[in-house]
């Protein structure tokens, strides 16, 4: 009877932690496109896309969240990883950091330089904290 009892807080005690690392924020979803629409509930994303013109306005990540709350912060890193000899490999050209305004879903905006965007390939990473949670890859043509 003992073992049983001992087994069953085994049990126990592995739903719990499995129930609690489940309910660790996380991104679930990162979508880019040219625009967002604001809602009561949070972000859609217009236009969705991964592949750009070099005169787009703007580049625009809707993601979703999940058990992170009203104000968690999340950081995006928008950088060119290839795009010929304008820039080098891997060039960061620019950063934010945000609240969430919502309970389930934050944006995250970078807009056109002044030349247009050079053709090549670029990748949103998008931080919980300091802790890289989503890539987000896309190309301008």
């Amino acid at each position: 009877m003992k073992h049983v009892a001992v087994f069953g807080l085994a049990v126990t005690v592995l739903v719990l932690t499995a129930s609690a690392a489940s309910a660790q924020p996380r991104i679930t979803d990162a979508v880019l496109g040219q625009d967002r629409i604001d809602k009561a509930d949070g972000y859609e994303i217009v236009k969705p896309t991964t592949e750009f013109s070099p005169d787009t306005p703007k580049i625009v990540c809707v993601f979703k969240v999940e058990h992170a709350g009203l104000g968690a912060s999340f950081k995006g890193v928008w950088i060119a990883e290839d795009v010929g000899p304008v820039a080098p490999p891997n060039y960061k050209i620019m950063e934010k950091s945000i609240t969430l305004p919502f309970m389930n879903s934050g944006s995250l905006v970078a807009t056109k330089p002044n030349s247009g965007w050079p053709v090549g390939s670029y990748r949103l990473d998008i931080y919980m904290g300091d802790k890289l949670a989503k890539t987000v890859k896309f190309t301008v043509k």
